[in-house]
């Protein structure tokens, strides 16, 4: 019997792939248990083939996708070297639709599983991988008949991760961008009942995040509501959060009441709104009406539930200037994430079908991302790529909130300010620590409109006071009026403390709490009449504001 490896290369520490459990379920019959190992893309190479040669497998099959075919190249020379007569086999989106390329090119396996992969990966271990074609395709069962991935070893070896699951597989729409487009990805459901049962499987290891990874959660009602009625009965007082990315369109007025009444935390959304342009949405068959936008307002004003926005540059007929305008439009919904990507013209979609006629030119190595089109030209993706690794940086990480607002109003609109700071240091990237990003802002404040530098620095001192996690202001914030704001606000709140404990306004705290907390005092008159109900403001170390005159 062939001893096999399934290999994943994750992009981070916390993915996981069910693909390759699935497949271990599927060929068990035939294999008995297959080894599984999942490690980094930012890994040694030495590192995993030791692991790989610790094992001795006959047989490796390796999914590959768009993040890990550069580590997936670098290893095969290398395996064929270490385990000479290993039989390679290649699966996943980024090797069953680049097939000719692969089997042409030095890195070629013995074999690619096209497609979904259990019935596929069957057929080869049946046949003692020695099948004479080299593209498997076979048509899957029913995805309601194959088996769950996770056991409890797997739910043991994968704590600290985040879980993949999916009720569905295949989607309703037909992005042309998408690999769930094509029509060989037919759109098939787990049954409710079974859904729950494994749900409930997973929550009973306590994951931080179940991410659904369904193209289209709440595309059909009976199977979505109950499903979310579930997780809210039976799933929602755990520490899980469950993650859906779903068509805001579909949502009627009693889901959005029940949503309404979703503990905080337990649920987040991903919507690809990707354009809010109408030919660019209609030339990527993408859907996407006025009423999805007003639901989408109504979900971020609930409050207690995580709502990350999509848009893609370099989608036909959208230009720098309109591009600009779809990223001011979902930033002006205030998502509490937002991502605006590259189009990734990916091998077996329509995009690459239709790219001479677009005037598509991208990468030819993966994630195989655009560098221009007919209506974006190189530069201007540059740019845009500087915007997006910044509103990552300054709005996702939450830590400049105030500092984002206050300049994008003075610079007119969001994506304004955020290609200033792209254009006014051109680095790809930037210290990943507070201080930098600051540096950054107050550099560019200083050269393009110096008149603001005082509010920009409350508003840096604000955003600080808010996420920092000490009690004292870095050397670019420090300034002799927070010096003073300390002193003055120390002694006055001391003075009020009865027997160790200060109540103002009715707020308890204690010594040491007050000794670990941090003072601000506005420089602004703008700050301070905007955001101020007193002449100090202190944050507890727990981050409670209390806002106080020193009298």
């Amino acid at each position: 019997m062939n001893k096999i490896l399934l290999l994943s290369l994750n992009a981070r520490y916390v993915h996981s792939n069910p693909a390759l459990l699935y497949i271990r379920n599927y060929i068990a019959s035939v294999c008995g248990d297959a080894v599984i190992l999942e490690r980094g893309i930012n890994e040694k190479n030495s590192n995993i083939l030791e692991y790989i040669i610790g094992v001795r497998p006959s047989v490796i099959a390796i999914s590959v996708y768009i993040w890990n075919t550069v580590k997936v190249k670098q290893l095969i020379p290398e395996l064929r070297r270490l385990l000479p007569g290993i039989c390679i086999v290649l699966g996943g989106p980024d090797a069953g639709y680049n097939a000719n390329e692969w089997l042409a090119s030095q890195y070629a396996p013995d074999y690619i599983v096209a497609g979904a992969g259990e019935a596929g990966m069957l057929k080869l271990a049946q046949s003692g991988f020695s099948l004479k074609e080299k593209v498997i395709r076979e048509k899957n069962p029913p995805f309601s008949s194959i088996q769950f991935p996770y056991n409890k070893s797997d739910m043991e070896r994968l704590a600290g991760r985040f879980i993949y699951y999916e009720s569905s597989r295949g989607c309703p729409y037909k992005c042309s961008y998408c690999l769930s487009s094509r029509e060989d990805q037919r759109l098939e459901f787990r049954p409710v009942s079974m859904v729950c049962d494994e749900l409930d499987f997973i929550t009973s290891f306590n994951p931080e995040l179940v991410k659904f990874v369904d193209r289209t959660f709440n595309s059909r009602k009976e199977h979505y509501r109950p499903v979310w009625e579930h997780i809210v009965k039976n799933c929602g007082s755990g520490n899980t959060t469950f993650h859906f990315e779903i068509y805001p369109g579909l949502l009627d007025e009693d889901d959005l009441d029940f949503l309404s009444h979703v503990r905080p935390g337990l649920f987040q959304f991903e919507i690809g709104i990707q354009s809010v342009h109408r030919s660019t949405l209609e030339a990527v068959h993408r859907v996407m009406d006025r009423r999805s936008y007003d639901i989408i307002e109504r979900l971020i004003n609930m409050g207690n539930i995580h709502i990350h926005l999509d848009i893609i540059a370099g989608l036909p007929f959208e230009d720098y200037g309109g591009f600009a305008g779809s990223f001011n439009r979902v930033m002006g919904l205030k998502p509490h994430h937002f991502q605006p990507g590259i189009l990734k013209v990916l091998p077996g979609t329509e995009m690459m079908e239709r790219s001479a006629e677009y005037g598509l030119e991208w990468s030819p190595d993966p994630p195989y991302a655009v560098r221009s089109t007919r209506w974006l030209a190189n530069h201007e993706l540059e740019v845009i790529k500087r915007v997006a690794s910044l509103v990552e940086a300054l709005y996702n990480s939450g830590r400049f909130a105030e500092t984002c607002w206050c300049l994008s109003a003075y610079y007119g609109s969001s994506f304004s300010f955020f290609e200033a700071l792209a254009l006014h240091d051109t680095c790809e990237q930037w210290g990943r620590d507070w201080n930098s990003y600051a540096a950054l802002v107050i550099s560019l404040v200083n050269t393009c409109c110096h008149g603001m530098l005082p509010l920009v620095m409350d508003c840096l001192r604000w955003d600080w006071c808010c996420k920092g996690r000490l009690h004292r202001y870095p050397s670019a914030l420090k300034s002799v009026h927070m010096k003073e704001a300390r002193r003055t606000g120390y002694n006055y709140l001391m003075s009020k403390s009865v027997r160790g404990i200060i109540t103002p306004d009715g707020v308890s705290f204690s010594k040491e709490e007050l000794r670990r907390s941090i003072f601000f005092v506005p420089e602004s008159r703008e700050f301070s009449s905007r955001v101020m109900k007193g002449d100090l403001a202190i944050f507890l170390p727990d981050k409670r504001i209390i806002f106080f005159t020193a009298i």
